[in-house]
């Protein structure tokens, strides 16, 4: 795993950076990359072991520890940190605030604890007193990008489709674990709002500007999934089916709008929602979509990611990373869109080969966690010290870790083989 670099180890790192990009120029002419090489050889380098139930568990463990210190006692989460320097950034980003929510409320339904439960409960505080205000309409509730402090002082008042979205599913999370911490009228203020942003054809207004309207050519990869996320999650707290045909819709739009292509983007949140959807479904229909079309999508992407993923040596560091740098939030995301997808998918060669590249890429995050020192828990933002963000621990590289982490830990307690 891991650790914390103290001030000789800095001055080693620094020194042996030409002799990295070296190691990692010849590791590369023996990587065997997923765009050109199927992720199971028949015969060479031999599988790694699969990570263990108490590397899972440990590293879950380090990483609420790290995420609950993160969250002061205002709610606000400590944003960006300098491992090196301990100098943390002065901006902030409420979309990725919502996301850490959500790590927070998944934890909390793997593992409930009172410690998890408080810091869901500060950071949701901090949300609805510092960005969620009146909507466009008399009926909505609106998570704003800027902080309501500064309004007087922003030129635009915009409110982003994943702000909102993501907000309104970690909402419904902290309601699940305590139902009187959040009001269900918020929760679907929240949804109106979404619905409010959505078009007839499923796609969605991205941002929406209060002193003009929609704010035109703005798309965002995520904010889709993460609205329809929230639209599922609304519904299993009043059960209106009109929030799972807004999902629906939404999915069935991306679908539609990526089929035939051979290669199409990583969108993690996406194959999460579906996931989330696909249980209200029946064999062949789902909500403002069919099951065929979501599970075809679903596996169009899967297929993009494991071509993605670099096999390679473990001591060089980047095996079942999935690009050069060995970025975690890049490789978190796909393992947690790849573990959503496998909550549905039956036995196949396709699944066969999403277990291999979950096993080696949750591996690789587990080597990039900190272990030890006032930063354990965390996890840096790439392996490569060339990269800017490799000194640095963002809480969203946590999150998506987190998130990834729990995922697997739920598949090996349930076994890794589908049904036929």
């Amino acid at each position: 795993m891991r650790t914390r670099l103290n001030s000789k180890d800095r001055v080693i790192r620094s020194n042996c950076r030409s002799l990295f990009l070296f190691i990692l120029a010849t590791q590369m002419a023996f990587l065997t990359h997923g765009s050109e090489h199927p992720v199971l050889a028949s015969g060479g380098m031999p599988e790694p072991p699969l990570p263990t139930q108490a590397q899972i568990s440990r590293a879950i463990a380090l990483s609420a520890t790290y995420l609950e210190r993160a969250c002061g006692p205002d709610g606000k989460f400590v944003y960006r940190i300098n491992i090196d320097t301990g100098k943390k950034s002065d901006s902030y980003n409420v979309v990725r605030h919502a996301g850490a929510m959500y790590a927070l409320s998944m934890l909390y339904h793997a593992h409930p604890d009172s410690q998890a439960l408080d810091a869901m409960v500060r950071a949701a505080g901090f949300l609805r007193k510092n960005y969620m205000g009146p909507g466009v309409r008399p009926d909505q509730l609106v998570v704003w990008s800027e902080p309501l402090s500064e309004r007087s002082k922003a030129r635009h008042h915009d409110a982003e489709l994943g702000g909102t979205g993501l907000s309104l599913v970690s909402l419904a999370g902290l309601r699940q674990a305590q139902p009187k911490s959040v009001p269900l009228e918020e929760l679907q203020s929240l949804g109106r709002f979404l619905l409010f942003l959505q078009k007839d054809d499923g796609s969605f207004v991205h941002k929406y500007r209060a002193e003009s309207g929609p704010v035109q050519d703005w798309d965002v990869l995520y904010y889709p999934g993460e609205a329809a996320l929230g639209f599922v999650a609304l519904y299993e707290a009043d059960d209106s089916r009109e929030w799972l045909t807004a999902a629906g819709k939404a999915l069935s739009f991306l679908a539609r709008s990526r089929a035939g292509l051979s290669t199409v983007p990583a969108d993690h949140w996406a194959l999460m929602a579906t996931a989330k959807l696909l249980p209200y479904c029946n064999q062949t229909s789902c909500p403002g979509s069919s099951r065929e079309e979501l599970v075809n999508h679903s596996i169009q992407i899967c297929n993009s990611i494991v071509r993605e993923q670099f096999r390679g040596s473990a001591a060089a560091g980047i095996d079942g990373a999935f690009d050069p740098t060995g970025r975690t939030a890049p490789a978190a995301t796909r393992l947690e869109g790849l573990l959503a997808v496998l909550e549905f998918l039956p036995k196949s060669e396709l699944r066969t080969k999403i277990e291999a590249v979950a096993g080696r890429g949750v591996a690789f995050l587990l080597r990039m966690q900190i272990s030890s020192g006032p930063y354990s828990g965390g996890v840096p933002g790439a392996l490569a010290t060339r990269s800017l963000d490799s000194s640095e621990i963002r809480i969203d590289y946590l999150q998506h870790a987190l998130g990834a982490w729990l995922r697997y830990q739920n598949l090996l307690q349930n076994g890794l083989h589908g049904k036929e």
